[in-house]
């Protein structure tokens, strides 16, 4: 009669794990994909950049993937992940496209262990879609700082400090389409940001 029990108990946990196997979702992970955007500037400069790892505000400091309905009503994608922290997205996706412009005679990362003259800083104020009656947009506002180390502490070391924003229409319903169109906006915003940063040094090696 006993072993009759534990022949039962067995079939039973057996059909539970069949049910769960049959109704578990597997987590679906998404990245920044876009090609590195090719730099106007023609000349090197032969400075060195380091980017540090960008920070995020609370809000989207997970690996959730974001949508916003209304001003105050936020939703998550469910079984959807990003691959890593947004921050962590951002940063190295400007690493990467900072090499590959070729505008600096070198470009380190937050994981560098190099000291240099020119810092980028940054954090991550939104990562997210949002409807409204225009539609899907893919969201992202970036704040950006550029040091040069070399002043003396304090005001005078930012070099500039400025906000980038961009929404991409989303041509895709769901987490897919806002990959996509997360992936068009940090494009934009990395253009931009090579421009300015590229300036912005060459600028200050001329007031030397």
């Amino acid at each position: 009669m006993k072993q009759k029990g534990l022949l039962i108990f067995a079939l039973l946990l057996l059909i539970v794990s069949c049910v769960a196997g049959r109704t578990a979702k597997t987590t679906e992970y998404y990245l920044l994909d876009y090609p590195p955007p090719v730099s106007d500037e023609t000349t090197r400069l032969d400075d060195i950049l380091k980017v540090e790892k960008f920070s995020i505000v609370q809000l989207f400091n997970s690996n959730t993937m974001a949508r916003r309905k209304e001003s105050i009503a936020l939703d998550v994608f469910p079984s959807v992940r990003w691959k890593a922290n947004p921050a962590a997205l951002v940063t190295d996706s400007l690493v990467r496209d900072f090499r590959y412009s070729g505008s600096f005679r070198a470009v380190f990362s937050y994981g560098d262990t190099e000291m240099t003259r020119f810092n980028l800083e940054g954090s991550v104020a939104e990562f997210t879609e949002i409807e409204d009656k225009e539609g899907r947009k893919a969201s992202l506002i970036l704040n950006i700082s550029l040091l040069d180390r070399e002043r003396q502490e304090g005001p005078s070391r930012i070099i500039f400090q400025k906000n980038y924003s961009h929404a991409a229409i989303c041509t895709e319903k769901g987490p897919r389409g806002l990959a996509r169109g997360l992936s068009e906006s940090m494009e934009r915003l990395s253009r931009q940001i090579i421009s300015d940063v590229y300036r912005a040094v060459a600028a200050a090696e001329k007031s030397r």
